[in-house]
């Protein structure tokens, strides 16, 4: 589904970010890229989302160049979400407001507002209890797990073909971050979806996932196909990434 081919890039002074990276990502894949700070994952997914565009290479999503989307299209086919719910959402607005200004960018059709309220509710609650019942409330209320999962939530509503994850629990607390990679791993197999997710957290490259893709100095040093079949020496990615 996605294809990257001999992508680079390179910053406007000229130190190189991603050298010559190859390789494609099937549909309903969970690809875990792990890595080191520095080592070129969250550049990768810009590249993946189009904040960047490749220096040289090219990205297909579909066998269609990527910046051959419309930023309209392109915004719906693929979803980024990050350690910084900011960047998603409205701390200020409520839950049923963040949900409601997120529905009408996904949709071209008037829809009844109390009605998707009512939908929304129900929706929720399948997630959270709190969330279902406190479409009242501000965001900043919520607790910071509960943040991404109201992220995940809204966002899903409308299914993305590409997930983007990029280190999405690494701003909380151990505890909270491993319920919410738990919460996150059911989300892609229930949803069937297809996933990128960068991460630096060895426990969570070689516990989830269905592919291990690890950069370092913005090359791949390590790839495997399917962890259930061919479990991961983690003494090997130590070596490679760190």
């Amino acid at each position: 589904m996605i294809n990257i081919d001999n992508v680079s890039f390179k910053l406007p002074q000229g130190l190189s970010i991603i050298k010559d990276i190859s390789c494609s990502i099937s549909k309903h894949d969970f690809v875990i890229l792990l890595g080191s700070n520095g080592s070129g994952k969250s550049t990768l997914i810009k590249l993946l989302n189009r904040t960047y565009k490749p220096s040289n290479g090219e990205i297909s999503l579909n066998k269609k160049n990527i910046n051959k989307f419309s930023d309209n299209i392109y915004a719906k086919k693929v979803i980024t979400l990050t350690q910084f719910v900011r960047e998603s959402l409205f701390f200020d607005l409520t839950i049923e407001e963040n949900a409601l200004m997120i529905e009408t960018a996904y949709t071209s059709q008037q829809f009844s507002r109390p009605k998707f309220c009512k939908r929304l509710k129900a929706y929720l609650l399948k997630f959270n209890a709190k969330l279902g019942n406190s479409l009242k409330s501000p965001l900043y209320n919520l607790s910071g797990g509960e943040q991404q999962i109201l992220a995940f939530a809204l966002y899903l509503q409308h299914q993305p073909e590409l997930l983007l994850l990029d280190e999405h629990t690494s701003a909380l607390d151990p505890k909270t971050a491993a319920k919410i990679m738990q919460f996150t791993a059911n989300i892609i197999e229930k949803k069937k979806l297809t996933c990128v997710m960068t991460t630096h957290n060895l426990d969570f490259a070689t516990q989830y996932g269905n592919r291990v893709i690890a950069l370092n100095n913005g090359q791949i040093v390590f790839e495997n196909q399917d962890n259930q079949q061919q479990p991961i020496n983690r003494q090997l990615l130590l070596d490679k990434c760190y």
